[in-house]
């Protein structure tokens, strides 16, 4: 029996993914193990391995094919004992059968006739309008004739002319302003009572073309928009925060706290330790929430429509930027690890992350995310909630400011902005949770206990 490879699901929110390369060719003998394709999915770049062994038969889907469905059939292994029948049979369970695409087409040519004839039957319509205008039809019998000539199919869309929203015009002006796409209901008429004539529609398009003409020399002023493809990425993420900002009722609390002496614990780790075993800033403020989660639980949640989570452990997921948007690679268990192990795995993160090189179990759950724009200038921001989190926390730049007590001093301090969920969050817990991350950001050594 010939042996089916289809679009696998590597992710629970992934529906359809895109073949960026295939790494076999047909007629290549395939073996457990062997990587076959490169599948694009809505966060990443992923090889797939075979699980069977044959002889690549077919390939449905060539190379750059965008929006595969989830389970559907891209290549077909083959055994020495398999016919062309068999492999033909095969194909027909997945792929739609001659029939059906003539189906479509059948039905496409259909639509486009009654389009076509819908649009000649609106073509009669002002051929008799205009004719009545001109009095070529009899005044006594018009009013009969124009409704029955478009009440076939279409007259349920237009409505039969009336002496209320009739427009007088000459069929010349009729014309000429259906070829410069003038509405003549905007047109003031000089004619005979208030007949829209020829030189109406002059005056109105030399105007025109002088808007024109002054807008074609400005325009080469400006350089072209250009169109961007959206990414698999951008979809997943616009889908996702969309769908929070609508549904998830957000609140905003923001803390400004001392980080003095968590710079100088910063110095005085890294002096001692090699350029690869640095802590950044954001290390300490990773390990500074999942202590201050630990310390308030009822923060440590999610909203599951007929329940509510409460986590037994602290998974973070760090806001990461790339090129198409962002990951947010989770340290998972972060309470119980070490400022150099957080240090180490982020640095590892954010280098495959960068070359889509990322799996799904290594960004996807979390129950809480962190997000820090410090590094470029930015103050303070309000993010989005990543559901089903409860809550993410945004950090900004590090600012000196005179601090005064007994007399001026410098101190430095960063501003901090909790974004929860109020449906499983209420402000006081809220408030709890950033005044003990406030605690662990303001006191360095807490962390280390």
């Amino acid at each position: 029996m010939p042996i089916p490879i289809l679009m696998p699901s590597l992710s629970p929110t992934m529906t359809e993914g895109n073949l960026v390369k295939w790494s076999k060719n047909i007629g290549d003998n395939i073996k457990p193990g062997d990587i076959i394709a490169e599948i694009e999915t809505d966060k990443a770049t992923m090889e797939i391995e075979s699980i069977e062994e044959g002889k690549l038969e077919k390939i449905i889907f060539k190379e750059g094919t965008e929006g595969i469905s989830v389970n559907s059939l891209i290549a077909v292994l083959s055994l020495p004992e398999d016919s062309s029948k068999d492999i033909d049979n095969l194909i027909k369970k997945y792929v739609p059968t001659k029939e059906t695409t003539e189906e479509v087409k059948l039905k496409q040519d259909n639509l486009e006739d009654n389009t076509s004839e819908l649009i000649n039957k609106e073509e009669i319509r002002e051929i008799v309008e205009s004719k009545q205008e001109d009095h070529v039809l009899s005044t006594e019998y018009k009013e009969n004739i124009i409704p029955k000539v478009i009440s076939n199919d279409i007259g349920k869309d237009i409505p039969a002319a009336n002496e209320e929203n009739k427009i007088f015009a000459s069929p010349l002006a009729r014309r000429m302003a259906h070829i410069n796409k003038i509405d003549l209901a905007d047109v003031k008429g000089s004619g005979p009572k208030g007949r829209i004539v020829k030189s109406d529609i002059d005056k109105l398009t030399n105007n025109y073309s002088e808007i024109n003409s002054n807008i074609n020399v400005n325009n080469k002023l400006f350089k072209p928009n250009k169109k961007l493809k959206i990414s698999s990425m951008r979809k997943t993420i616009a889908a996702k925060l969309s769908y929070s900002k609508s549904n998830v009722p957000h609140f905003y609390l923001t803390v400004e706290c001392s980080v003095e002496k968590l710079m100088t614990a910063r110095n005085d780790i890294n002096i001692e330790a090699d350029p690869e075993n640095k802590i950044s800033i954001n290390d300490f403020i990773i390990k500074a929430l999942a202590n201050a989660l630990q310390e308030v639980p009822e923060a440590n949640c999610s909203w599951q429509n007929d329940h509510i989570i409460i986590y037994g452990n602290v998974d973070i997921g760090v806001a990461v930027a790339v090129e198409e948007g962002l990951y947010t690679p989770i340290i998972r268990n972060a309470e119980n690890l070490g400022l150099q192990e957080i240090s180490s795995l982020m640095k590892d993160y954010i280098i495959r992350a960068k070359s889509n090189k990322l799996s799904p179990e290594e960004y996807e759950g979390g129950n809480f995310t962190l997000s820090n724009l410090g590094m470029y200038g930015i103050d303070s921001f309000s993010a989005i909630i990543n559901p089903p989190q409860s809550g993410i926390i945004t950090t900004g730049a590090i600012k000196k400011i005179p601090l005064v007590t007994d007399k001026i001093l410098n101190t430095y301090v960063m501003k901090c902005q909790l974004s929860g969920d109020h449906r499983v969050i209420d402000g006081v817990v809220g408030a709890k949770l950033l005044q003990s991350f406030k605690s662990f950001v303001e006191n360095p050594a807490k962390m280390l206990l």
